[in-house]
């Protein structure tokens, strides 16, 4: 079972740190810990119904993730700078997939920089939706996005507009019906003339192409 820690408990002096963006909005380290503590307890509790020790190791992972952060300061900036760490690497845990897409939009942030710098093209985002399913249809229809994106992606009159794309699957919850809503987000550098030409694609088209 994860412990929580509350830094009240201690006596002794001690510092809180605190981990700010560029633009000084706090990242929320204790709450991805407490989030990562519940997926935690589910795995455990799924090694306790099924009985697999396949979840059980997954528990101690997780419960694991994140326990000590270890940080040396700069001596030039005088900040402080993460040196070590135990991530546990599950799929599932909140904490490994917030550090996960941190590190992919600073990538993708460099990458937008140098297409801007060599290209200068025009942005569009698109956000391409299904029907919500149950969890067991979940996988498949996950494949069949898939799928249809690689094909959306091949017709004629998209291969000529868009210059490449960054895509993310994204999946939430409808917790009172119980579904999922699988979709996908994605950023589509195109040229500059896309939107006053004749290969403009207005919303209906996407959606027509998509079905």
């Amino acid at each position: 079972m994860c412990n929580t820690f509350n830094f009240g408990d201690f006596n002794s002096d001690y510092t809180i740190l605190e981990d700010k963006t560029a633009t000084g909005k706090k990242r929320d380290w204790q709450g991805k810990k407490k989030k990562s503590n519940v997926v935690s307890a589910h795995y455990e509790a799924l090694e306790k119904r099924i009985g697999s020790p396949y979840y059980l190791k997954k528990a101690e992972k997780v419960c694991g993730c994140a326990e000590y952060l270890v940080f040396k300061r700069d001596r030039k900036t005088g900040k402080l700078k993460l040196t070590q760490a135990y991530f546990c690497k599950v799929r599932l845990c909140p904490m490994c997939a917030w550090r996960r897409s941190l590190k992919i939009a600073s990538h993708n942030k460099l990458i937008v920089e140098e297409a801007n710098r060599q290209y200068k093209p025009a942005w569009i985002f698109l956000t391409l939706t299904v029907k919500n399913v149950e969890g067991d249809n979940l996988k498949q229809t996950i494949s069949d996005m898939m799928k249809g994106f690689n094909r959306l992606m091949k017709y004629k009159k998209v291969d000529s507009a868009v210059r490449g794309y960054f895509r993310a699957l994204e999946i939430t919850k409808n917790h009172e019906q119980n579904t999922y809503h699988p979709h996908f987000h994605v950023l589509i550098p195109v040229k500059r003339s896309y939107f006053t030409g004749k290969g403009y694609i207005k919303q209906a088209e996407w959606t027509s192409l998509w079905k």
